[in-house]
């Protein structure tokens, strides 16, 4: 992302490199670069004389080159746009030549989508050394509110640490979409600029799917707000979610949970004594440093009482949501 940033920052001051290899798996990063790039260097006037997009599929290395090498005609640089790059596989070594000797007039961009170009090839070190290489990768999750705040600022909006997690939250990773969502939020507050969680909520809801897993995790690190979040919207969906199917869920991890703390090398037996993948091995870890033995006693007895409330015995009925909730708070305070 600093690449990114520090890119974006470049163009902003129209200081322009006359080539860009950009590669990697977040093609939201490599959109705004091109787009850009289009907006500083494009002109009504020039974008039919000056501005040429390719594609990897219909194009080849020697038809990039001659393109780059004339002459721009209106505007001060030839601007020329190679997406899915990579589906060229031949000839890249001439394109690496033409960089050692590159046009000033004219800027190729080189869009590698949705993974990294080989370092060990010519044209990665020529451009490293002429041009600019940009490495795009997908954010962390850890990543995502910081990216929510960057976006919002950008579009003159204020909001709070812990609402661009929320809203990050909500959305998910897919970083267009949340560019679009705070789109939608800047329409809706009309002459405001401060983003509430009711507005959040109002506007976004939960495009997120999640799932009975999710919520096992989340309830694992005793994460309250995301399991919230994952309940309302379970219970919101019931009809793909039973509360049935998720109180199992519930039920099936704390009894193996229950039994992970019964083995005296947990780490390496786990997988055969829990039947799950080794990978799920941490997860299970970290959810015992949380909940001690009794404690998982105590949530089977929460979980098993909230079953009997379902199947109708010793209760006239039940909200789905409610009944989550109250599950949720009873062995969040365990």
């Amino acid at each position: 992302m600093n690449d990114y940033k520090s890119i974006i920052s470049e163009i902003e001051k129209n200081q322009f490199h006359s080539f860009y290899l950009i590669s990697g798996t977040e093609v939201f990063f490599t959109d705004r670069i091109v787009k850009l790039l289009v907006k500083k260097i494009v002109n009504e006037e020039s974008k039919h004389f000056d501005y040429h997009v390719l594609y990897g599929k219909e194009t080849n290395v020697n038809n990039i080159i001659e393109v780059a090498r004339r002459f721009p005609l209106i505007s001060n640089y030839n601007l020329i746009i190679v997406k899915e790059a990579q589906y060229i596989d031949k000839g890249l070594d001439d394109l690496a030549k033409y960089i050692e000797n590159l046009s000033t007039k004219s800027i190729v961009v080189f869009c590698y989508m949705n993974k990294v170009f080989d370092k060990r090839k010519k044209l990665y070190k020529s451009a490293f050394k002429y041009g600019k290489v940009i490495e795009c990768k997908k954010l962390y999750e850890n990543q995502l509110p910081q990216f929510v705040n960057e976006i919002a600022n950008s579009m003159d909006l204020i909001i709070s640490p812990s609402n661009s997690k929320f809203l990050s939250d909500s959305i998910g990773s897919d970083l267009s979409i949340i560019e679009k969502g705070l789109k939608k939020i800047k329409l809706a507050l009309k002459e405001e600029n401060e983003i509430s969680s009711d507005v959040i909520e109002n506007q976004i809801g939960f495009s997120k799917e999640f799932n009975n897993f999710e919520l096992q995790n989340e309830i694992g690190l005793r994460n309250f707000s995301k399991a919230y979040q994952i309940i309302k919207y379970l219970s919101s969906n019931s009809k793909k979610y039973p509360i049935i199917l998720t109180l199992s869920v519930m039920h099936s991890f704390f009894q193996k949970l229950l039994i992970f703390h019964s083995l005296r090398n947990p780490l390496k037996e786990a997988p055969s004594k829990l039947g799950i993948n080794p990978f799920f091995v941490k997860q299970y870890n970290l959810a015992s440093s949380n909940f001690s033995l009794k404690q998982c006693e105590r949530a089977l007895t929460i979980i098993y009482q909230s079953d009997l409330k379902v199947k109708g015995i010793n209760s006239s009925g039940f909200n789905h949501f409610n009944l989550l909730k109250e599950i949720l708070v009873k062995i969040m305070i365990l």
